[in-house]
């Protein structure tokens, strides 16, 4: 997409030279006074919404109740910073400073410790003594029925 876009400007570009070289002395100056009122028009308007959005500000900013909002705000942001801050801390001291290689070494013997009781487990006992009567299957039904007639 960006080589299609470069393309299109670097044309509409060779096109616009190619415009502005044929066109009357004449046209040009009275094009390049138009836009030159047009840039002075919005430069105009810009300038002036942006005084009008600063006033609107200022006047906002006087607001003493605002003012405390504003930085009761700016408190609780410092106050999560210097938790987030205190939390990395621990993180990296965490990573730094504890023996990763003692905490593995119990961890290694904890499983095989539990791996020593499973195998101790595995003893599968089927009792064998069950005194019910199996239940009927199917054909035993049909052969009932048929039985029975």
């Amino acid at each position: 997409m960006s080589k299609k876009l470069l393309t299109g400007m670097l044309l509409g570009g060779a096109a616009t030279y190619a415009a502005w070289k044929k066109m009357a002395p004449a046209k040009k100056e009275a094009l390049k006074e138009s836009i030159n009122e047009k840039f002075n028009e919005v430069a105009d308007y810009v300038t002036d919404y942006t005084l009008d959005a600063l006033d609107i500000v200022d006047d906002l900013m006087s607001d003493s109740n605002l003012n405390d909002k504003v930085s009761g705000a700016a408190d609780a942001v410092n106050n999560v910073t210097g938790k987030v801050k205190n939390s990395a801390n621990k993180v990296v001291n965490h990573i730094t400073n504890d023996d990763f290689d003692k905490q593995t070494a119990e961890i290694r013997e904890e499983l095989a410790k539990n791996k020593e009781a499973d195998e101790d487990n595995n003893d599968i006992i089927i009792d064998a003594t069950n005194d019910q009567k199996p239940s009927p299957t199917e054909d035993d039904e049909v052969s009932q029925d048929d039985d029975k007639e």
